[in-house]
């Protein structure tokens, strides 16, 4: 799906304020036939996202591509790979509700690094397009010009759910509930909740949403403490404000719970009393055929020290009613507006549903 033959590498120039020439990434079907970005484009964006204002460091987790210098095939072959390995090493490991890693508690994302959870490397405009074939990359292009000229709207804006993977970027704290055949994600951003099972292979067709789930679909398996997590049928829609769309997501991802002890990370979350030696890092692996190689990025939260009465109080998972903060709509002929101040009309009040035909 991903790689395109070295003869048919295409070449496409989109006219833009730098007016950069955007490559295919020529490859053949060996992951020795092949350039990775990195080395195509050395000089567009940064390590970094553009938006963090601290470098990201890690205690565990790689910025390294996973399987070899282009990647794997697919998200798919990038998790039986992983768990191949487990097997070979004599797992996938049968956690008990009392040997699995503990991930109780309030936990917030690095607020440091903002995007940096979906951006990751050469997140200029420049950087994003030219990971992408030339096709995406021209929508890509003329989308974020809309996002330029501010005539660009978030779905989000609506009170549509964020999608996956652009969970990893909402705010707000998330709880984990982990058991031996499934794990609990919950995100306080519109109340999503996102399911895990360690106990079954991924859904056939016939049980599977054609238009996507918000989610997806995640099974997985524990390799030590090592949660591994693919997830597929995922809703098309945009990685994130001013970033490519998505279209026929995968994903592959690692959990792990480090020891923070002597690395020196200075955790930055959503406030409070972040605990420094209580982090769970994630490596972050998608897959698209909009890609020219898998786009693969780390993430990080930390844990919220909740020992106090005021710690205590401090962390409450508040419910998420996105329509109450929300001042979008469109009009009766289909175009977008904002209420003013004063005019929005009080929808939590049963009155506004039930007493206007009394009017």
């Amino acid at each position: 799906m991903r790689h395109l033959s070295t003869r048919l590498a295409l070449a496409m120039a989109l006219l833009g304020s730098t007016g950069f020439a955007y490559v295919a990434n020529a490859q053949d079907d060996s992951a020795d036939g092949c350039t990775p970005l990195s080395e195509q484009y050395p000089d567009l964006g940064t390590d970094q996202s553009i938006s963090a204002s601290t470098e990201f460091q890690s205690v565990w987790a790689s910025f390294e591509l996973p399987g070899g210098p282009c990647g794997y095939e697919s998200a798919e072959a990038h998790y039986n790979a992983l768990l191949a390995e487990a097997e070979a090493n004599g797992g996938p490991t049968e956690h008990t509700a009392e040997t699995m890693p503990d991930w109780t508690g309030s936990w917030g994302t690095d607020n440091s690094t903002g995007e940096v959870a979906i951006v990751g490397r050469n997140s200029i405009r420049e950087g994003m397009a030219a990971r992408l074939v030339p096709e995406a990359a021209e929508i890509f292009m003329a989308d974020s010009q809309e996002w330029l000229d501010d005539t660009a709207i978030d779905p989000i804006s609506f009170c549509l759910q964020p999608n996956f993977p652009r969970w990893f970027t909402e705010y707000g704290y998330r709880e984990f509930f982990l058991q031996p055949d499934r794990i609990a994600m919950y995100s306080q951003m519109v109340n999503q909740l996102r399911h895990i099972y360690l106990d079954r292979e991924q859904p056939t067709e016939e049980w599977r949403n054609p238009d996507g789930e918000w989610l997806g679909y995640s099974t997985g398996f524990w390799d030590g403490d090592v949660l591994t997590v693919l997830t597929t049928g995922l809703k098309d829609g945009i990685l994130q404000r001013n970033m490519p769309r998505q279209t026929d997501m995968e994903t592959v991802e690692r959990w792990r719970l480090v020891d923070m002890e002597g690395s020196g990370i200075e955790p930055n979350t959503l406030g409070g009393t972040p605990d420094p030696n209580a982090r769970i890092e994630v490596e972050l692996t998608m897959y698209s055929p909009d890609f020219v190689e898998p786009w693969h990025t780390v993430v990080a939260f930390y844990k919220e020290i909740e020992e106090t009465p005021e710690q205590r109080n401090q962390h409450w998972i508040t419910s998420w009613d996105c329509i109450e903060g929300s001042n979008w709509y469109f009009t009766a002929d289909g175009v977008v507006s904002q209420y003013a101040p004063g005019e929005k009309p009080p929808l939590t009040d049963p009155e506004f549903w039930f007493g206007w035909t009394q009017q």
